[in-house]
């Protein structure tokens, strides 16, 4: 994912433009006392600028109020969100500190609302190239949730999930070394989500399914790194620091063990919710089904996806759940930590057979583009070689089948 897609995705929308500018004069109101002197600054900030309405808004309130005035921290947050959408990441910067700072000193040290400081100083500091400045102060945030709360207890959960998808929304922009270290890190992070899942938060919880589910698919992502590059000794992290030996198969089987683990917990809290669909419950089964097949667990596949059909038949609209889900061959994807979006240029389509096994073969692009090269055209079929496919499903059994395959010539490599 580009600087750019992430600074378009951080930057406000109009309305809310609007409603800063609204609160701009609120704040005025307050420190000047007249409603006539809000009035005036209401006309006067029709067209002008977020940073310097900002700016004014500042220097009023300290001049009215004190340095430290409580209403100035959310300014500077503002101020630091307008220099942040025109990439200026310096001055994004200071203003988050200068935010924070004001915020301590009004509600002390370890006081909670500096959370949305911290994560934007880690932003800012990213796109710095700064990438240890991030690190700590993400733990930052972390150390002051859990002395709050405590590291075990239930509302660590949506920290928890605030920094898994920072990392993992930052892993591809840092290399091979640093996107290792993200992993680390997010194992970590997942480590301790799973201990407070697993002590303190009902199975049916209705955002359990979703946790583990995001547990599992960081595991998957993990081993995927480990089989494209290895585990670098060198780096003095290593992933899964309790293991004895240095496998890449011994790895990543733990990878797999533990993914399984939290699937099999997706299936169990979605079973004992009431509110959860038919076709939802069966689309876990099969995903615990994808997780046996990518991992050469096929005959663990079958029976998952036979459970996953046969779990539909009860339903007045079995007929139409199985086709719609089970009707042709799909790929595979444990993509809910991929928060990064393919960039779609140009779209092929690709003719192939899936086998039994989910495998693709007898691939042909259908009317390639006269400028594609060969070259192209082998990395391209290289590519999809290498995933894997749901297979179709006929009276529970998977079968070979053919599609035609929609690929993205320019995506993101997970």
């Amino acid at each position: 994912m580009s600087n750019n897609c992430r600074a378009i995705n951080y930057s406000r929308s109009q309305i809310e433009s609007v409603a800063m500018r609204m609160f701009i004069c609120l704040v005025i109101y307050v420190a000047a006392g007249s409603p006539a002197i809000a009035q005036t600054v209401v006309t006067e900030i029709t067209d002008s600028d977020p940073i310097s309405d900002y700016l004014n808004a500042i220097e009023t309130t300290e001049a009215e109020r004190s340095a430290y005035s409580a209403e100035l921290s959310d300014l500077y947050f503002g101020l630091g969100k307008s220099h942040f959408s025109k990439r200026e990441y310096e001055r994004a910067r200071q203003a988050y500190q200068r935010g924070m700072q004001i915020e301590r000193v009004n509600y002390g040290l370890n006081s909670l609302s500096q959370t949305p400081y911290l994560l934007s100083i880690a932003e800012a500091e990213s796109f710095l190239g700064n990438w240890d400045e991030s690190q700590n102060a993400l733990e930052n945030l972390y150390q002051i949730n859990s002395k709050a709360y405590g590291e075990n207890d239930p509302r660590m959960l949506p920290v928890l999930d605030e920094l898994l998808d920072w990392y993992m929304d930052t892993y591809s922009e840092r290399g091979q070394s640093g996107g290792y270290q993200n992993l680390v890190i997010s194992e970590r992070l997942s480590n301790r989500m799973a201990r407070i899942l697993n002590k303190s938060v009902p199975v049916e919880d209705p955002q359990a399914a979703e946790r583990y589910r995001k547990i599992s698919h960081l595991h998957y992502f993990i081993a995927n790194h480990i089989k494209q590059y290895g585990e670098p000794s060198e780096s003095g992290l290593t992933i899964n620091a309790e293991s004895t030996t240095k496998s890449p198969n011994s790895t990543s089987h733990q990878h797999y063990r533990r993914g399984k683990a939290a699937l099999q917990k997706v299936v169990e809290s979605l079973e004992k919710q009431e509110d959860i669909s038919d076709s939802q419950k069966a689309l876990a089964i099969a995903e615990l089904g994808d997780w046996y097949l990518v991992f050469g667990q096929r005959m663990s596949a079958s029976k998952a996806y036979k459970l996953a059909y046969e779990s539909l038949q009860a339903s007045t609209e079995s007929q139409q759940l199985t086709e719609t889900l089970f009707g042709q061959p799909s790929i595979i994807e444990f993509t809910t930590l991929e928060t990064s979006k393919k960039l779609r240029e140009q779209e092929l389509q690709v003719s192939m057979v899936v086998s039994k096994a989910g495998v693709p073969g007898k691939m042909e692009i259908l009317n390639p583009p006269e400028n594609i090269s060969k070259n192209e055209v082998r990395a391209i079929l290289k590519d999809i070689r290498s995933k894997r496919f749901r297979p179709r499903l006929v009276d529970g059994e998977t079968t070979e089948s053919s599609i035609v395959f929609p690929y993205s010539s320019k995506q993101t490599q997970g």
